[in-house]
C-alpha cells in the first residue's frame, strides 16, 4: 500500500474527514492541524497536498478536487468515491494527435 493510501485510509475514519451531504465521499478544511509523528504541526491541508493530495488525484477508490480560496465555498480538498468505471479498448492519445484533434475541432488550419 502507498503511503497516499495509507493516508486516505487514515482520513476517512479521523475528525478531519467530513462526510459530504450525499455520503459518497468527504472533504477537509484548511485551518485544522495535524501533528506528525516527528512532533511537527502542519494545517491540514498543507500537509495533504505536500503530500501529493491535488486536483484530479485517483486513488484509492476517491478522486480528488481541490476548491482554491476566495470563491463561494472554503478552501478545501474533496474526497469522492469514484463511480463505476468502464474499460474502452483505447490507449490515452499522444499529446500530438491531441493538438492536432483540438486544432481541427477550432477550426485552424494545421501549419
Amino acid at each position: 500500500m502507498t503511503r497516499q493510501a495509507e493516508i486516505i485510509r487514515w482520513l476517512v475514519t479521523s475528525h478531519l474527514a467530513i462526510p459530504l451531504r450525499h455520503g459518497r465521499g468527504f472533504f477537509v478544511l484548511r485551518g485544522p492541524r495535524v501533528r506528525l509523528a516527528d512532533g511537527t504541526l502542519l494545517d491540514a491541508l498543507d500537509w495533504l497536498q505536500a503530500e501529493g493530495f491535488g486536483a484530479g488525484l485517483m486513488l484509492d477508490g476517491y478522486h480528488v478536487a481541490y476548491t482554491p480560496p476566495g470563491g463561494e465555498y472554503a478552501e478545501k480538498l474533496t474526497f469522492f468515491e469514484m463511480q463505476t468505471v468502464y474499460d474502452a479498448p483505447f490507449s490515452k492519445l499522444r499529446p500530438n494527435h491531441a493538438a492536432a484533434l483540438l486544432a481541427a475541432l477550432r477550426g485552424d488550419s494545421p501549419h
